[in-house]
């Protein structure tokens, strides 16, 4: 007696190629959508608080295409980490989500620095959050840097003012008469003759470059992918004395005349200013890097 065979071929369980696509594409969405979720919560923070700060009607029309340094620095941070590795685990569940959409109810805030509340909520949930992928913590550090130079940083200078202009026209002075040895410093004000004298107020203080040059510090490190060292903190030292001292030469720029204050707070002298206090910022960290690589 012989047995039959049966011939007819076994089924796999294994899925085709179409399958393998889909599964792939699958295990992808969730991290390309908490991608695109801490993208557009970075993204509409900066663009609301921008649009909040030039659209004032009192600005000029000029304003409109300003963009704040500090601002795109810590877009293109976020989104270089984001980037960098795209199918990476975001760490992000639909709790930080729900956070998120949150803390973006700050963007309806009547005012430009009080939309960074929200980031800053945002970012000490992600950072004090357990097992967190470092990526997630490494934008919750950007969050926190940008919002401290948008907005804590600013009420806490606010509070403080008081105590710190003595200090700071002082030191003002004491440099000035290096150059101008007949210059006159009486409480905020700068002078070197009688019919003309420069009022130090809130914002020719170099504490508001100070606080973006830290936060540019840290987007070149996070762009870099460099993890701070001591090397790393020097530099940031170096940045902070250049912009203390490039505000400094401007404050003495515009004591003599008016034509001198008029060109160096309002004309090219300002942008010439503010590009040397963006470059004291970036260049010795990036110079750091360059010589460690």
């Amino acid at each position: 007696m012989t047995l039959a065979q049966s011939t007819a071929p076994e089924q796999s369980n294994a899925p085709g190629p179409r399958g393998l696509w889909l599964d792939r594409i699958a295990a992808c969405l969730p991290n390309y959508a908490a991608t695109w979720a801490v993208l557009v919560f970075t993204i509409g923070t900066v663009v609301v608080a921008g649009l909040q700060r030039h659209l004032d009607p009192y600005q000029g029309t000029q304003r409109l295409v300003e963009l704040d340094l500090g601002e795109a620095f810590a877009s293109a941070a976020v989104l270089s980490l984001l980037f960098a590795e795209p199918r990476a685990p975001s760490g992000l569940s639909r709790l930080d989500l729900g956070v998120l959409v949150l803390c973006s109810l700050s963007w309806i805030l009547p005012e430009s620095h009080a939309v960074y509340l929200g980031m800053t909520l945002a970012g000490l949930w992600l950072l004090v959050g357990r097992s967190r992928a470092s990526m997630l913590r490494d934008i919750a550090q950007v969050w926190l840097a940008l919002s401290l130079s948008q907005l804590w940083g600013k009420l806490a200078f606010k509070m403080f003012y008081l105590v710190i202009e003595p200090y700071e026209v002082s030191l003002m002075a004491r440099v000035g008469r290096w150059i101008f040895p007949d210059l006159q410093s009486t409480g905020s004000v700068l002078s070197t003759q009688a019919d003309w004298s420069v009022i130090m107020l809130e914002g020719c203080s170099a504490f508001h470059n100070l606080s973006l040059a830290a936060l540019l510090w840290l987007c070149v490190l996070k762009i870099s992918t460099y993890r701070a060292d001591r090397g790393a903190f020097i530099a940031l030292l170096v940045s902070a004395v250049l912009v203390v001292a490039i505000n400094i030469g401007r404050v003495l720029a515009m004591v003599p005349s008016r034509d001198a204050y008029l060109y160096w707070h309002d004309g090219t002298g300002s942008v010439i200013v503010a590009l040397a206090s963006a470059a004291a910022s970036i260049l010795p960290i990036m110079i750091r890097i360059e010589r460690s690589a």
